[in-house]
Parts: C-alpha cells; sequence; structure tokens
C-alpha cells in the first residue's frame, strides 16, 4: 500500500522512524513538564480572581494553550534545525478551503462514534441515565459558552497528539516503508504511549487491559487512515477530540466515589461495569468489547474508503 505521494523525501533530512517514536515520548513527557509549571505560574497570577463561568471558559483554553506550548515548541526545534522542515506543512496542518470540511467530518464521525457507544451501552444494559443538566453552582445558560471553551481546549490539547503519531511518526514510517507499516507503526506507538514511557511512569493515567490497548490501536489506525485519506490532520484531530469532549462535559459516566461533575448535559451510570462491558475511568467511552465492535466496523468502512479514493496519503515535507 504506498503511493507516488509518499516516496517523495522532499529537501529535508528524515528521522528514523523508530527513533520517531521514541521521541515523541521524550518531547511529550518533557514538554508537558514544563507545561505544568506554566500552568502553575498562570493559576498564581489568577489566585484571588473571583470564579465565574466567562473566567471558567477563558482559562480553560488558555490551561490548554500554556500547558501544552512547550510540547509544541520542542517539536518545532526538531523539525526546524534537525528535520529542516516546515512545521505546519510537514506535518498535515496546511490550511487551506478543505480543513474545515474535514474538521466538520471528523466532528461529524466523532458525534457519530459517541452514539454508537452509548446505544451499545444501553443495548446490553450497561447505560444509565441518572441526571440531566447538572451546572453545579452556575447559571442554566453557562453550558452556551463553557461547552465552545472546552472544546477548543480538548482541540489544544488532542492536536499535539496527532501531529506526534500521525503528522510525524506516520508520516516517517509510510515515507520509508509504505502506508501499511506507517499505519502499524504509529498505531502501535499510540497505543504504547497511553501505557509505558516517561509520563506514564509519572501519571499512570490508564489501568491495562487488552481489551483498551486493542480498541487503542483500532482508534489509531481509523485515525490514521483518515489523515491518509485526506492528506492532512484536520479529521482526525477532529475525530479524536469530540468523544473525548463529549464524554468528559456532555454524556459524563459519574465515576463512583468520586465527586459528580460540575458539567454534564446527561449525567450517566453503568451499572454493570467491567473491563469486558465498558467502564467509568480515565478512557471512558474507549474502554469495552462493544467499544471494539464499533471501532472495528468503523476501520473496516474507512479502509474501503481509503481504497475507494485512490490511496490518498498525508503530505510530504518539501
Amino acid at each position: 500500500m504506498t503511493s507516488p505521494a509518499v516516496t517523495s523525501r522532499g529537501t529535508g533530512r528524515d528521522t528514523h522512524p523508530l527513533l520517531t517514536v521514541l521521541l515523541a515520548q521524550l518531547i511529550y513527557a518533557a514538554g508537558l513538564l514544563a507545561g505544568m509549571l506554566l500552568v502553575q505560574a498562570l493559576g498564581a497570577m489568577l489566585a484571588g480572581t473571583r470564579p465565574s463561568p466567562p473566567l471558567i471558559a477563558v482559562f480553560a483554553v488558555l490551561q490548554s494553550v500554556v500547558g501544552h506550548a512547550p510540547i509544541f515548541l520542542l517539536l518545532w526545534a526538531w523539525m526546524r534545525f534537525y528535520e529542516r522542515r516546515p512545521f505546519a506543512a510537514s506535518l498535515g496542518l496546511t490550511w487551506d478551503r478543505l480543513a474545515w470540511r474535514q474538521h466538520a467530518a471528523g466532528f461529524g464521525l466523532g458525534v457519530a462514534f459517541i452514539a454508537g457507544w452509548l446505544a451499545s451501552q444501553a443495548a446490553i444494559g450497561n447505560l444509565r441515565v441518572d441526571d440531566t443538566l447538572v451546572v453545579s453552582g452556575m447559571a442554566p445558560a453557562a453550558p452556551a459558552y463553557l461547552l465552545p471553551a472546552f472544546y477548543l481546549g480538548r482541540i489544544v490539547m488532542i492536536s499535539i497528539e496527532e501531529i506526534l503519531y500521525r503528522g510525524w511518526i506516520l508520516r516517517s514510517a509510510t515515507t520509508r516503508w509504505g502506508a501499511t507499516a506507517g499505519i502499524a507503526i504509529s498505531s502501535g506507538a499510540f497505543a504504547l504511549f497511553h501505557f509505558a514511557g516517561p509520563l506514564m511512569l509519572i501519571f499512570p493515567l490508564h489501568r491495562f487491559t487488552w481489551v483498551l490497548a486493542a480498541n487503542l490501536v483500532l482508534w489509531s489506525v481509523l485515525a490514521a487512515l483518515l489523515t491518509l485519506m485526506g492528506g492532512s490532520l484536520w479529521a482526525a484531530m477532529a475525530f479524536h477530540a469530540t468523544p473525548l469532549w463529549l464524554a468528559t462535559h456532555v454524556f459524563v459516566v459519574a465515576v463512583p466515589g468520586q465527586r459528580p461533575p460540575q458539567l454534564a448535559m446527561v449525567l450517566l451510570s453503568q451499572p454493570r461495569a467491567s473491563p469486558l462491558l465498558g467502564e467509568p475511568a480515565t478512557a471512558g467511552p474507549f474502554t469495552g468489547l462493544p467499544t471494539t465492535l464499533l471501532l472495528v466496523l468503523l476501520c473496516g468502512a474507512a479502509f474501503a474508503a481509503y481504497r475507494r479514493r485512490g490511496r490518498r496519503v498525508t503530505p510530504v515535507a518539501g
């Protein structure tokens, strides 16, 4: 599965695909630690400020931008001084007339994924509606500006993962070994990123299960196919961010033993929660075998579309 578009190396210098896997882990961990210090400084600057929904919305975006800026800066430095390639064009972030359309398509696919997840969980009796319009201490109109702000913050947060794993690792491996290897390496590295590496040693966010690992690989395969088809990251970025945004602020599953969320359009619970059926966790809708089946179907449809569209691939840096 190769294409002339990925065999041209351009004028820059390539980073070996296996080195990109290691560097992605190190860049993310080092950048995020630096970002945490910056966020603490930002919080200190705002100390004593009376919290209000508009301020919360602004701070949510600023926190995401400031907290992830060092990661972008480290990767930009590698691209600028080692690969000698333009950052945006090299990594699938070219802004053109198709960008909005691709982002909208990814958003729609993310909504469809959450709808499928909700339907599958309800079908097996693992979903219950406990409350609606939970806006603790805020006016009922607050979600009208909080939800867009939270989506923007989520896009910033997710974009660096997409840039590292689909924009950089996928491009590097596809250029050297073809699209099949590119998808396999970037997807395996993406799943590994969530369980192992310097960041997870410091902040273990996910409990390893084979089902969750398989779902993360399938999720990454789907995002890689979207990237290869569209020649950019815009669809994959929206597809990655949208389900997490919806699961965090719209269709929120309460975690037993934790405080209810301050903002939830629909508050849910999972009475039959388990790693096999699905459970409330950091990974949220990515847990459980029903999600596995849903992702297999989506990957199959995406692969058929990829074959039908002539195997377009992500732009290679010039």
